[in-house]
């Protein structure tokens, strides 16, 4: 049946291309896309002529899938995997075969002109989206530091880009008693009588709340309910016509249960201590632009909060092992200044930009190991030690917890200057660039434990042993990233070639402290009696593992944009990426506690991409296509991470194959009662996904179904829609931890109204 389904989609998506381009004379009304120039705060040229893959989502499309966070867009986007698991710190995102699962991520984020510094940031609710761009490919040579994988660029609604005054309010319901509701006013005030400055502003304010999907057989409570509020004022102005200035404050607050992760074993989500998500994030920034004929200079500062709270069940069992709580205070602030000047002749054209930023995190990473893990984890490695030289004898702790508190100071600082030259000789364009980055690391760290022991060969009392691991860990990075474009112009579109660097910024491995400290307690508690304790594996009692270096890539790629008639936008590109020191996630060998980065494999990513996007409008009829498909064939060249060598094997996360394809059709009354209706129906592929380095653990692929229904009247729209439609059964997260594979479902059918209103 979902076969069906999917065949009678994709057949009207064919049909509808086919006839329009078959038959243009029978679409004479047809709607010419607007060669918009990209919004992207670095870039200017129009979209059909950019020499690389530029994805755009406008505030139609973002309304019609009922878009709320940016994972919801990533769904149209070829050989883009950003998962919906865990919390809303996971933005974990995978892009034509790169990506991480913690720490730094493969793709920047910038809304209204400001980069955000922390992907604990991108998952974050958006109100009144004016545009989307995902530049796809490495955009280093503009944008720096982790952009490898591409940038995605978000412009929210400005006041002084309205003409009036604009209220908008939406009420939605849905499944698992979801409910969201968001109100935003804007102001202009243009050309006044008495004054010649332009000047405007707004303010939003949304929320949105959810009972859940999961439930946890231990507690038989639903544990992902959750909670998120926030809201934005913005001011609009220009006090000449060169000059424009903006200023706003964003505020997001997030709580929320979080990590509803099943025992492959049991099938079942089934552990005793809470999980759950707090965050809250402030953003004020200012921007300022002059232009004066072609003189473009933009200057843009922001700081940037950001407080959060984790607990985790980190054994994710019924069993008291060892449970985590993480709380972090970030202070940033960034400052950009970019400079585009006239001509200097017809054929070249230049782009200067200098980047700045600080940031400073401090983080208390506290892990409780309960009475069972202290039993399993400690003990049971201390004393098989012990006993095979004294078999009657053994290390009792009479601690019926054992906290670790550790406390780490983040600090990563950096400035960039780059520049990038642009040349014209009659149809053919070449781009050169070139960023060089600087960055300095930080990370000071202090874990301690306190265990009270005795053994019993020797000892008839309790000691109490005192561990403390505390210094400082340093680091300079210097990164050049260049980049070479050359692309022709023809009546029938662009075709383009680039080679191009991007790098993931190196970092520390806080994660893994749970394991360093729990090495040297078995260590201290040996040399207390006087013994040598042989560890397993003494790569993890050596605080300098927690460093690792940046992971840098290298793509080529070939690509077109077609418009073959009106009103139709075709885009094709195949690609090769070399990716060198690249970072992946590592866990120690047994049941230990802790995971870390490490710079442990080398890649080679061979891939193609095609999209499709085509509106209409014929009398009282007008619709639109988009459609796409991405084919990435991701693997290892070289790693070993000491348990085995998967030199060959897939890399884990990143789909094979991402396919999508969205039909909206809609019909204008001109009837009070019901002014006009429209449909739609979107199909999302995804897979297959390999979960782990072996191979051997799989997500075949699979298709959801979404379908939409929205009346019209005046001021106001109903939508009625449908998510996972056909109750698609699919995983979204797989991972390994203490000898036991875990799972997160993918969310059920969701159904759904939004009442929207606009003045």
């Amino acid at each position: 049946m979902r076969a069906k389904v999917l065949l009678m989609i994709v057949g009207l998506v064919v049909s509808v291309v086919s006839a329009a381009a078959a038959s243009p004379e029978g679409w004479s009304d047809t709607i010419a896309l607007p060669d918009l120039e990209v919004c992207a705060s670095r870039i200017a040229r129009p979209a059909s002529q950019q020499q690389m893959q530029i994805s755009v989502i406008d505030s139609r499309l973002i309304q019609e899938i009922q878009a709320v966070t940016p994972k919801d867009i990533s769904q149209l986007i070829p050989n883009v995997y950003m998962p919906d698991y865990g919390s809303a710190m996971t933005s974990s995102i995978y892009i034509r075969g790169l990506g991480s699962r913690i720490n730094e991520p493969v793709m920047g984020m910038v809304v209204d002109g400001v980069p955000l510094q922390d992907k604990n940031m991108y998952d974050h609710a958006m109100q009144d989206i004016k545009r989307m761009e995902l530049l796809r490919g490495p955009q280093g040579s503009l944008y720096g530091r982790n952009s490898p994988a591409g940038v995605m660029e978000i412009r929210t609604l400005q006041p002084l880009d309205l003409t009036s005054y604009t209220v908008r309010a939406l009420v939605s319901y849905a499944t698992a008693n979801s409910v969201l509701a968001q109100a935003s006013f804007y102001q202009p005030i243009t050309n006044s009588r008495t004054s010649k400055t332009d000047f405007g502003w707004g303010f939003a304010a949304r929320y949105q709340r959810t009972d859940g999907f999961y439930r946890n057989d231990f507690t038989g409570q639903k544990i992902d309910g959750g909670q998120q509020a926030g809201g934005r004022l913005v001011l609009d102005g220009r006090p000449t016509d060169e000059w424009r200035l903006s200023g706003a404050i964003y505020a997001d607050w997030v709580r929320q249960g979080a990590f509803p992760y099943a025992q492959v074993s049991t099938g079942r989500i089934n552990y005793n201590s809470p999980g759950s998500y707090e965050r809250l994030a402030l953003l004020p920034s200012l921007r300022a632009e002059f232009k004066r004929q072609d003189w473009h200079l933009q200057l843009v500062a922001s700081y940037q909060y950001l407080g959060d709270n984790m607990l985790m069940d980190n054994d994710y069992t019924p069993a008291d092992i060892f449970t985590l709580q993480q709380k972090q205070r970030q202070h940033s602030g960034t400052l950009d200044a970019l400079l585009r000047a006239p001509k200097p002749c017809k054929w070249y054209e230049w782009t200067l930009g200098l980047s700045s930023f600080a940031k400073s995190n401090n983080m208390q990473a506290p892990v409780v190991f309960m009475r069972e893990g202290i039993e399993e984890l400690i003990l049971g490695n201390a004393n098989r030690g012990i006993q095979t030289v004294f078999p009657n004898d053994s290390i009792e702790i009479s601690n019926t917890t054992l906290p670790i508190p550790s406390r780490f100071n983040l600090l990563n600082a950096g400035t960039a200057v780059y520049h990038q030259s642009h040349f014209q000789f009659g149809n053919w364009h070449i781009n050169a660039g070139v960023r060089i980055d600087y960055e300095h690391t930080r990370m000071e760290y202090l874990s301690t434990a306190d265990v009270t022991y005795r053994f019993t060969l020797i000892m008839q009392d309790y000691e109490t042993v005192h561990t403390a691991i505390q210094g400082t860990q340093a680091a300079d990075y210097i990164q050049v990233l260049p980049r070479l474009a050359v692309s022709y112009d023809g009546a029938w579109g662009t075709i383009y070639g680039y080679a191009a660097k991007g790098y993931k910024a190196g970092g520390y491995n806080p994660q893994i402290f749970s394991t360093i400290t729990q090495n040297q307690v078995m260590t201290d508690l040996a040399a207390d009696m006087g013994m040598h304790l042989e560890i397993a594996d003494e790569r993890y009692s050596d605080v300098a593992i927690t460093r690792y270096k940046p992971e840098k890539d290298w793509t080529f790629e070939l690509g077109a944009h077609f418009t073959p008639t009106e009103g139709l936008k075709i885009d094709v590109d195949a690609f090769h990426i070399q990716c060198y020191d690249q970072q992946v996630t590592i866990f120690p060998n047994g049941k230990t506690t802790g995971r870390m980065m490490a710079n442990a494999a080398r890649s080679r990513i061979w891939g193609a991409e095609a999209a499709l996007h085509y509106r209409w409008q014929k009398g009282n009829w007008q619709g639109m296509v988009d459609a796409s498909y991405g084919f990435t064939d991701a693997r290892f060249i070289d790693f070993n991470d000491g348990m085995g060598d998967y030199s060959g094997h897939y890399i884990p996360y990143a789909p094979k194959h991402t396919a999508h394809a969205f039909v909206q059709a809609g019909y204008r009354t001109g009837r009070r009662w019901l002014e006009a209706i429209s449909l739609s129906v979107r199909t999302n592929i995804v897979g297959p996904i390999y979960w782990n380095e072996q191979n051997t653990c799989t997500q075949a692929p699979y298709a959801l179904l979404a379908a939409n229904m929205t009346l019209e009247w005046q001021y106001v729209q109903l939508e009625l829609w449908g998510r996972n439609l056909t109750g698609t059964e699919y995983d979204v997260f797989y991972f390994r931890s203490m000898g036991n594979d875990f799972l997160q479902r993918g969310k059920p059918r969701e159904l759904g109204a939004t009442l929207r209103f606009e003045l």
